[in-house]
């Protein structure tokens, strides 16, 4: 593999066990709904995190006590304990947000259940070459690709919370509050370059982009809040450009605030197993971090609607507090080139399958 496509065997191993195990304790007809082929793009690039009555897959509610504890061991193999316990708080928010919809309008309110989230199985889990998992629902999207038993893609890498917070709890809180921490310790002038717009976008630039490309524009309104619209010249201040990135540059900041930034990506590292976590910010650290950029919209102050994006050559986190009036949290890490593992399996292929040449033999 690349120099920036590090080892991570002890969680491919841990990921492959747990695949295994679950398939093992699935009736047939429980397989043919959670396995897909791995050549299946269309399935493999769907990770939609959007409330919906069918979505493929096989959910959580078909399972009985025994598969849904196997099923949360394939959770665990994919994140850390914090990461997972913001993986099932998030899940339990929506028992809380199908109590809040029965009030204002009945008919919507089964949307909002933890049975309706879908496993999916792309390939053999511990093929040599490649396979793949799917864990999504309603504010939750978590894809892993396993390729040569060694390497994971773990990008996208989704979870959201609606409301923000109810009572004790309060998923994406942590990560919200260091976005505002860091944009509010910046000098006026390194803040009059982070904040690129006074009105956050609806949602994500990038949205639910199956492969990002070169630009990206956020969508001008999201369903949910049709109130908030964005005009097409907020659309392109608002828009994410690879080899161009807006905001604040990191070749502007102070080294205590260079590494400020930096926790905050390690933050989001955070919710993957720690040697994955590892291998992702080493790789942010190889590609420069004075390559990256910190961009905001919106308010500043909690309770405000708002945005924040930090770019780099090899990642993209965008966050964003928007939707029911800065109620309701989006979360998203995500690779540009090795989302769905793309990067590692082109070099997989390059490794394995490179067609033998006359002068070869």
């Amino acid at each position: 593999m690349n120099e920036l496509s590090l080892p991570v065997p002890e969680t491919a191993s841990a990921m492959a066990g747990a695949a295994t195990n679950l398939l093992a304790a699935l009736t047939d007809a429980q397989r043919d709904r959670v396995s897909f082929d791995f050549a299946d793009e269309a399935q493999r690039r769907d990770w939609s995190f959007l409330p919906t009555r069918q979505r493929d897959g096989l959910p959580i509610g078909a399972l009985d006590d025994t598969q849904r504890k196997l099923a949360h061991e394939l959770i665990v193999s994919g994140t850390s304990m914090p990461g997972y316990a913001k993986v099932v708080s998030v899940m339990a928010m929506e028992h809380v947000l199908r109590a809040l919809t029965a009030a204002r309008s009945p008919a919507g309110a089964d949307l909002f259940d933890p049975g309706r989230y879908c496993f999916k199985v792309f390939g053999r889990p511990g093929d040599s070459g490649a396979w793949g998992w799917q864990l999504a629902g309603h504010h939750v999207s978590l894809n892993f690709t396993v390729v040569d038993g060694r390497h994971v893609s773990p990008t996208p890498s989704f979870l959201g919370a609606e409301p923000a917070r109810f009572g004790t709890l309060a998923p994406l809180a942590d990560d919200e509050e260091a976005g505002f921490r860091f944009v509010n310790s910046l000098s006026p002038d390194q803040r009059g370059s982070a904040i690129i717009h006074h009105r956050s976008p609806p949602d994500f630039a990038t949205r639910i982009a199956p492969r990002i490309g070169e630009i990206e524009r956020p969508d001008a309104v999201a369903p949910p809040d049709p109130g908030h619209v964005l005009s097409e010249a907020e659309r392109d201040i608002l828009s994410y450009v690879r080899d161009e990135p807006k905001g604040l540059s990191g070749r502007m900041l102070q080294k205590p605030q260079l590494n400020a930034l930096l926790a905050i990506v390690a933050a989001f590292a955070g919710r993957l197993p720690s040697d994955v976590a590892a291998a992702q910010l080493r790789r942010i650290e190889r590609a420069g971090l004075e390559n990256l950029a910190f961009a905001w919209a919106g308010g500043t102050s909690p309770g405000d609607r708002h945005y924040f994006r930090i770019q780099g050559p090899v990642l993209l986190i965008e966050h964003d507090n928007t939707q029911d009036d800065g109620n309701h949290i989006h979360s998203v890490w995500r690779t540009p080139n090795d989302d769905f593992g793309d990067d590692l399996l082109a070099e997989h292929y390059r490794q394995h399958h490179t067609p033998r040449t006359p002068e070869a033999d």
